[in-house]
C-alpha cells in the first residue's frame, strides 16, 4: 500500500503539536484557542456546521415497514 502523503502531512503536524505543547491537551488546546483569537482579530470568521438531526441507535436499525 502507497502511503497517503495528506495523512502523512496531518499525522505529522499532530506529533509536532502535541510535541509543542508537552502532550498537555489542556496546553494544546489554549494553544488553539489562542491562534484562533489571532485568526479572529485578522478577520478571520470561523462557522459552525449546521445542526443535524439527533441520530440514536434506533433510527439506524433497519425495521420492517409498519402495518397499518
Amino acid at each position: 500500500m502507497k502511503p497517503n502523503k495528506i495523512l502523512t502531512e496531518i499525522r505529522q503536524t499532530r506529533d509536532d503539536l502535541a510535541r509543542a505543547t508537552g502532550y498537555d491537551l489542556k496546553q494544546l488546546f489554549d494553544y488553539v484557542r489562542e491562534r484562533e483569537r489571532e485568526a479572529a482579530a485578522r478577520g478571520v470568521k470561523f462557522v459552525s456546521p449546521a445542526p443535524r438531526e439527533k441520530e440514536t441507535a434506533y433510527s439506524l436499525r433497519e425495521e420492517p415497514p409498519k402495518r397499518k
